[in-house]
């Protein structure tokens, strides 16, 4: 592994949501673009032949006229002054995509579907949306929208009742919001992927969330205090990231999950990180501790026979038990510069396992300020 200078902690990707208009494949011949659209208002006509529209920039756009067609699959609309889903959206039946970002839109109304029986993916990112209204409880009925991205609006509190007929959502993306609360109880069955990344979340109390298919939960960049309460009845997750919060301490055992493999703490305010299990034996595979206010990392409860990245970068440490023959798996992963390694600690590990790994830019050929021990020739670890 290359030492590099990028070499901060960072929040972790979307696994399966990613952004929807990387998702779109364009047909040749089948589709309207404009990349600088100057009109008031659009029109798509009932006998037009597109199946979809893309409208990239179209700043004084207000309205859209959608007469009845039943070809289009497709509306893409960006940068616009559109404030709300055109009500005559109901006039495109077979519609399978619909995305109005970086608009006006203030209210997010799911009555306006009910008529799109194939409706699977709503984009309204980058838009001002304050509310979300639930269909009308009369109604009986359920949405197929299957990805529902929200991301960059104006949200306060998610009040996820409202989504509660979307019964075949998968991905639901509310990143950068203004969301301090999520109300319980949760339950949209399907949902693989939730992103509450860049809110205001003091505290996420599980309790209550009905989440049996959800895999990846995205949380960093927002004020959790204290780890999520409960979120281990959601057994199926394999991606945690609680990254860019202000966490200080953590309970290891609290990720006691048999699809758990990777865990983000990175850039956060721990100082505990604590195993009270004797025998901690998890599949976990990727944890990253980095930018922290560790001193001391008690690993000899762990027992994680998967583990290759381990990165405890920026920390205070000074020694790391056995951490370089613990876990054969870490191989160049194991990330461990800039801390205050104790030269009597690097003294004990086995000569061979120093040259045999890099350690992910722990080796350095930069001055020390204080010792060094040498690793191979012209190569060297800094130590105190």
């Amino acid at each position: 592994m290359m030492c590099t200078k990028d070499n901060q902690a960072k929040p972790l990707s979307s696994k399966v949501c990613g952004a929807d208009s990387s998702l779109i494949s364009v047909i040749k011949y089948m589709d309207y673009t404009v990349h600088n659209y100057s009109a008031a208002t659009f029109t798509v006509q009932s006998n037009g032949t597109y199946v979809m529209y893309f409208l990239h920039k179209a700043p004084l756009l207000r309205y859209i006229y959608l007469q009845h067609n039943v070809n289009v699959s497709l509306l893409h609309i960006e940068h616009c002054s559109l404030t709300g889903v055109p009500r005559t959206i109901r006039n495109v039946p077979n519609l399978l995509r619909l995305a109005i970002k970086s608009c006006r839109i203030r209210h997010l109304d799911l009555n306006d579907f009910v008529d799109l029986h194939s409706l699977y993916s709503v984009d309204l990112t980058n838009n001002r949306i304050v509310t979300i209204t639930e269909l009308l409880p009369a109604s009986g009925l359920v949405l197929p929208i299957n990805r529902l991205y929200l991301a960059n609006n104006s949200l306060t509190q998610l009040n996820v009742r409202a989504l509660g007929a979307l019964t075949d959502l998968h991905c639901l993306v509310l990143e950068g919001n203004r969301i301090e609360e999520v109300n319980s109880p949760i339950a949209l069955p399907k949902v693989e992927e939730l992103s509450l990344r860049n809110n205001r979340i003091n505290q996420l109390n599980c309790t209550g969330w009905h989440l049996p298919a959800l895999k990846y939960l995205f949380c960093s960049g927002n004020r959790l205090s204290i780890a999520p309460i409960e979120w281990q009845s959601m057994w199926r997750i394999e991606v945690l990231d609680l990254s860019f919060n202000l966490l200080h301490s953590f309970r290891m055992d609290d990720i006691y999950l048999t699809q758990l493999h990777s865990l983000n703490l990175a850039g956060n305010q721990l100082t505990s990180v604590t195993t009270p299990q004797m025998h901690f034996r998890v599949p976990l595979a990727r944890l990253w501790l980095a930018q922290n206010r560790l001193f001391v990392l008690d690993i000899s409860r762990w027992d994680m026979p998967n583990l290759w990245v381990l990165d405890v970068a920026h920390n205070r440490l000074t020694e790391l038990a056995d951490v370089f023959v613990r876990f054969p798996n870490l191989a160049p992963m194991m990330i461990l510069r800039n801390n205050q390694w104790s030269c009597e600690w690097l003294a004990r590990v086995h000569p061979t396992d120093l040259r045999r790994k890099n350690y992910g830019c722990l080796s350095t050929n930069q001055t020390c300020t204080a010792s060094k021990l040498t690793v191979a020739d012209g190569c060297w670890i800094c130590c105190w």
